[in-house]
């Protein structure tokens, strides 16, 4: 079985490793031009879009990043779907994204930015967590909703407020300054990379 699931998704596997290489190449070789860069684009943020009324959106929206906010979607998921393998699935998926996370950070152990908005994490900075999950937890949501949702309008109408929560869930998480634009966008990477693999394992597994 594990054979059988490495095998089919080989080429989202190369991808994970291909996007660690270039990781850690970019911190061994570019850090200095990457942490530039960076701090030019959180410093845009501090001093042009923060205040209190920014701030108190932003604490709700990074919520949704948060395991807690997938675990309760989870959990009603199992208490009110007929269908209990959507709910297995999103489960697998986020346990599987939260994984690739863990072993990205503790790699390539990117300090974090100093003053933050929020409490700062105490884990490292690279890739965006909050963001890896979200791309990869609410994108397998959209990707069921299309596939179930007759009313079109509907179905799209819930896809774009989808879509917008994993954008905000990432630019939260630049302005609350926990993290850093490449940190963000190396967790969408890594999240649709995760998103595509569990769709793949589902409808070979499912359909």
């Amino acid at each position: 079985m594990v054979k059988k699931i490495l095998k089919d998704n080989l080429i989202f596997l190369v991808l994970l490793i291909v996007l660690l290489l270039l990781s850690i190449s970019g911190k061994m070789f570019f850090y200095d031009e990457i942490l530039k860069f960076d701090i030019s684009i959180s410093d845009f943020f501090q001093l042009n879009l923060v205040n209190d009324n920014n701030t108190s959106f932003m604490k709700v929206i990074t919520f949704f990043g948060d395991a807690i906010a997938f675990i309760i979607i989870i959990v009603c998921s199992f208490i009110f779907l007929k269908n209990k393998s959507y709910s297995f699935y999103m489960m697998v998926n986020l346990l599987w994204t939260f994984l690739i996370s863990v072993i990205f950070k503790n790699i390539i152990m990117r300090e974090r930015p100093m003053i933050s908005l929020i409490e700062k994490p105490s884990d490292f900075s690279f890739p965006s967590g909050h963001t890896m999950c979200a791309v990869a937890f609410y994108g397998f949501i959209i990707y069921l909703l299309v596939k179930n949702v007759k009313n079109y309008f509907l179905k799209w109408l819930i896809v774009f407020a989808f879509s917008m929560l994993i954008i905000f869930v990432g630019i939260s998480r630049i302005y609350l300054n926990v993290h850093y634009f490449t940190d963000v966008v190396g967790g969408a990477l890594l999240g649709l990379i995760c998103l595509f693999m569990m769709i793949n394992i589902y409808n070979k597994n499912y359909n």
